[in-house]
């Protein structure tokens, strides 16, 4: 059986960057937003791309848990989430062997998604939902971290062997650069969302804190900064 390590991310936190870093573990498959249709179907919003993800990506926890078994010929499975794709839905589909969350200032997300999607509300951050689902999945006996991405970027070559001994993984110094451009394993939104990882070849440097946004998206930051204060104070420590 593959050691399954599930990634909950919110969106814009690097997150597919992180993805292509784990795709480059040798025996390693990633499934890019496993549960993005069966978010659509079932919430309808208004999302650019959402036709081609409907046609393209598995709309049922069953085709879902197909697919992840398509790719049990891997050592490993790296499953790139988003917790407000999970919100209300059962964990039954998968059984990982660890679980990832990312996590990133909720300032920084809502400034970088407000340049695809400008009207937003709390949940499509996530940053809640990963609360809820940390204090639900502590009863889980797998290997469970929290990182914020902003951290691990300080210094990737020293921090993501950490990150992969804490769940379990041998380091692996190809994690640290890929290829640009599209990649196979790419969502069909990719057009909408991934213009800048495509031009990446590693990990860059953290991005500086923007000055307080517009009254909308600040009530956002606002009504999400609690949970991620609460998860940063149980994140992975780095030297």
């Amino acid at each position: 059986m593959p050691k399954i390590i599930h990634a909950i991310s919110g969106p814009r936190n690097i997150s597919t960057a992180l993805m292509y870093s784990f795709a480059q573990r040798p025996g390693c498959a990633v499934f890019d937003e496993p549960m993005y249709g069966v978010y659509l179907k079932k919430l309808d919003p208004d999302h650019p791309g959402k036709e081609d993800v409907l046609a393209q990506w598995p709309t049922t926890l069953e085709g879902v848990r197909n697919e992840v078994a398509a790719l049990s010929s891997h050592d490993e499975i790296y499953l790139k989430n988003m917790a407000h794709h999970m919100h209300g839905e059962p964990w039954y589909w998968v059984k990982p062997s660890a679980y990832v969350f990312w996590i990133r200032h909720p300032r920084k997300v809502v400034h970088s998604f407000a340049k695809v999607i400008d009207t937003m509300s709390p949940f499509d951050i996530g940053l809640n939902e990963q609360w809820e689902q940390w204090v639900q999945l502590s009863q889980f006996p797998c290997p469970k971290i929290i990182v914020d991405s902003d951290e691990m970027l300080a210094n990737p070559a020293k921090n993501m062997p950490l990150i992969c001994e804490a769940l379990g993984l041998p380091p692996r110094s190809e994690m640290l650069s890929w290829a640009p451009g599209q990649k196979t394993y790419d969502g069909p939104w990719w057009p909408h969302w991934y213009a800048n990882v495509h031009k990446s070849t590693g990990f860059g440097p953290a991005k500086a804190m923007p000055a307080p946004l517009r009254p909308d998206h600040e009530a956002v930051v606002e009504a999400t900064r609690p949970a991620y204060a609460a998860l940063n104070d149980q994140g992975l420590q780095f030297e």
